[in-house]
């Protein structure tokens, strides 16, 4: 994964809806160049990074459990396939 995944946009700034005219979604026309408030940084938070880590590490960690699980099973019914070829 690269650093650029985890840059951060800034917020948009929003115009106000026009509840007239030409229906509740229509955007008006006016001035909505202003810019939405600077932000410190495109960098996450550490907050979020920390977030994100904690979370990736539990999807990994269930991940290998799930394969161990299976690896586990596979071998039960390799040793039982075994087994039943002795026993013919």
């Amino acid at each position: 994964m690269t650093a650029n995944c985890l840059e951060m946009d800034p917020p948009l700034s929003t115009p106000t809806r026009q509840t007239s005219g030409r229906g509740s979604n229509h955007i008006p026309t006016g001035d909505i160049t202003k810019e939405a408030p600077p932000t410190s940084s495109k960098v996450p938070s550490d907050r979020i990074l920390e977030e994100f880590v904690n979370q990736m590490t539990t999807m990994l960690s269930n991940i290998i459990e799930h394969h161990a699980r299976k690896n586990q099973r596979l071998a039960s019914l390799e040793e039982d396939l075994a087994h039943a070829k002795l026993e013919e």
